[in-house]
């Protein structure tokens, strides 16, 4: 993966001051609920950075970075997490994907997003529309992935991830995800947060009630992104919003944009094209032949000698 250099000036001073990325595991209400504490203004900034994005561009995919580094919390050893967003909005849809180790990579379908007219606001649904979202398990030891998949019902990755987790794994869920964007449209804050009720609350009924209160919580707290850039710590944030529901720590692990991608890599998917395929790339070009990561936007080039090499080595 090649990192894009963060240019802005007034982006480093924010990030220089900052701690490092993070996310904190908790359980809440002597473990009737576990919850995730997500800080990650830098891994935006160098998620937006490597894609080049744009405001809008950068909050929809930021969201998708935020709750993936959420998700990694849910899987352990050499497992990874990802999801998948399909819609009819100019979005197109986007996919991340997290890894228990903490990075995250992913992309848009469309940036920048084809937009006719000038967005009023920053709600998500406007550039969504209809679609399903797909979630998955890649866990070491299974045979083949898990998937399962509902149609949206806000058009807001958090509200709809919350959604996925009630009706496909019987879980309830509160989600959050937020950026903090300053005058100039730079993301000085962002972060997010999930709690799920586990098995033991009790009755269906019992955990309605007892998630509808963590819920308001969550939604009380308002901005996550605006709390990281106003300075507050993870600990003061579940301190402030939680203290009620008595939060205990179990674990905390550093988050980051991370693809592991390569040159090497890329090189060896182009020696695996078809004889006639790398034929007709050393005969026609073009040279410097240049290939990009869709999760990082990293470009990796070759020239006509490697192309050459190749095809040698193919024949």
């Amino acid at each position: 993966m090649e990192h894009h250099t963060i240019e802005d000036p007034v982006v480093k001073e924010v990030l220089n001051r900052l701690p490092e990325d993070r996310v904190d595991s908790f359980i809440l209400a002597d473990g009737n609920y576990r919850g995730a504490l997500l800080h990650g203004t830098r891994m935006v900034n160098e998620m937006r950075a490597n894609h080049q994005l744009g405001l809008i561009e950068t909050l929809l995919l930021g969201h998708g970075y935020l709750a993936g580094g959420l998700l990694s919390t849910n899987v352990k050893g050499h497992d990874r997490i990802s999801f998948e967003l399909n819609c009819d909005g100019p979005v197109g849809g986007l996919s991340v994907e997290a890894t228990a180790a903490g990075t995250v990579r992913g992309y848009l379908k469309q940036s920048p997003i084809p937009l006719t007219e000038a967005p009023t606001s920053l709600e998500p649904s406007q550039f969504v529309g209809d679609g399903t979202l797909s979630v998955t398990r890649h866990l070491e030891r299974a045979k083949q992935p898990f998937t399962g998949t509902i149609k949206l019902v806000y058009g807001s990755l958090a509200k709809d991830l919350a959604a996925y987790f009630v009706h496909s794994e019987q879980t309830p869920t509160a989600f959050h995800v937020s950026i903090q964007f300053d005058e100039e449209g730079r993301v000085i804050g962002a972060g997010g947060l999930m709690i799920q009720a586990l098995p033991s609350v009790g009755r269906h009924e019992e955990r309605e009630e007892a998630i509808d209160a963590v819920d308001a919580a969550v939604r009380d707290i308002g901005s996550i992104g605006k709390l990281y850039a106003d300075g507050l710590t993870p600990q003061q944030i579940l301190t402030d919003h939680f203290d009620a529901f008595q939060p205990e720590p179990l674990a905390t692990k550093s988050v980051q944009f991370y693809c592991p991608c390569s040159r090497e890599r890329f090189f060896n998917f182009v020696s695996a094209l078809s004889i006639e395929e790398l034929d007709d790339i050393r005969k026609n070009g073009p040279f410097p032949l240049n290939t990009t990561c869709f999760n990082c936007n990293s470009t990796y080039s070759f020239s006509e000698e490697e192309i050459a090499h190749a095809y040698e080595m193919a024949r």
